[in-house]
């Protein structure tokens, strides 16, 4: 059985006859329940593995269920893992005996864990403040708002503090479990476990996937306006006096709420949108990456990728054979 606000289950990973890891993972309301489980079988194929690769120390993993986590007395866990959600209903309102009990457990020198949005929760009860931290690039804008006291990092897919270890995309719950057992199986068992599997275990950073989507529902008509000159206009050299004229204010008011809206400079959301429009001809022509440059706007190409590669974390070239099919 697995209860609404409850600890799914934990799992034993033993590394020596004296040694167990327990791992909690929390099923919280709209929690997906694909890495909720899918942890599950991950740890469980590690500790296969970890079995016939070193028979003395590792052993085959055991799971126990918990009903509930205000239920579960005075268990300690070494990792406590919060899952990704796609509604945001209550990882941005996360309740307060969910939060406590993290205290308790963290106070315990428990590790604790998030994928995706479960950093929310981990930020709602303050373990993230002054951390360096990761979370799905889509909820950069949101977090930022949230959480300004956090330092975020979402080009990393993964960041490691010790303490606390956050996971960015939806599926970074593959790279955390990794990592994981990384941590407490040894690498060899990782890598194994990645051939396994069929995922890459080598570095990746988040930056390779993110798109450009900027909001538009700020509540600022008048940098709406400029957003809207800009879909289509950012092939162009353009002034900020013509920005700023479109939204009938001095150009020093329009930089600063241009970037209280968007969290971008200008400068910077142009080219932002032109190397998202580059990406989106990499991945569906075959045209050469120096036509691609011009179109988006830029006379030069070798200047297009050197912002290419600083945004993406990729050359096109890397981009094109990673994404195009």
């Amino acid at each position: 059985m697995i209860a609404k606000y409850g600890v799914s289950g934990y799992i034993d990973i033993k590394k020596t006859e004296n040694d167990n890891m327990n791992i909690a993972i929390i099923n919280y309301p709209n929690a997906l329940q694909s890495p909720v489980h899918g942890l599950y079988e991950l740890f469980e194929m590690a500790s296969m593995l970890c079995a016939v690769d070193n028979p003395i120390n590792c052993s085959m993993l055991t799971l126990n269920q918990l009903s509930d986590f205000e239920h579960s007395g005075s268990n300690k866990f070494d990792l406590v893992i919060l899952p990704p959600a796609i509604k945001d209903d209550f990882y941005l309102n996360p309740s307060i005996e969910l939060l406590h009990w993290l205290k308790i457990q963290h106070d315990k020198q428990a590790i604790l864990c998030s994928a995706c949005s479960g950093a929310f929760i981990l930020a709602a009860g303050g373990f993230l403040d002054k951390r360096r931290v990761t979370t799905h690039w889509a909820l950069v804008q949101k977090f930022e708002r949230y959480f300004p006291q956090v330092t975020l990092d979402s080009h990393k897919i993964l960041i490691n503090e010790g303490d606390l270890i956050t996971a960015g995309g939806v599926m970074s719950w593959l790279d955390l479990g990794l990592e994981i057992v990384a941590l407490h199986a040894g690498p060899s068992i990782m890598v194994q476990l990645g051939k396994n599997l069929v995922v890459d275990t080598g570095y990746r950073a988040q930056s390779y996937y993110e798109q450009f989507k900027p909001e538009f529902d700020h509540g600022d008509d008048a940098i709406l306006k400029a957003q809207v000159f800009l879909a289509d206009g950012y092939v162009n050299k353009i002034k900020i006096s013509v920005l700023a004229e479109i939204g009938h204010m001095s150009e020093r008011s329009f930089l600063r709420r241009f970037q209280q809206a968007t969290g971008f400079k200008p400068t910077e959301y142009i080219q932002r949108l032109r190397i998202q429009k580059a990406c989106e001809q990499l991945e569906r022509s075959k045209k050469s990456f120096a036509s691609i440059a011009v179109e988006v706007g830029y006379e030069d190409a070798s200047a297009c990728r050197k912002v290419f590669v600083k945004i993406m974390g990729l050359t096109p070239k890397e981009f094109r054979q990673r994404f195009m099919r």
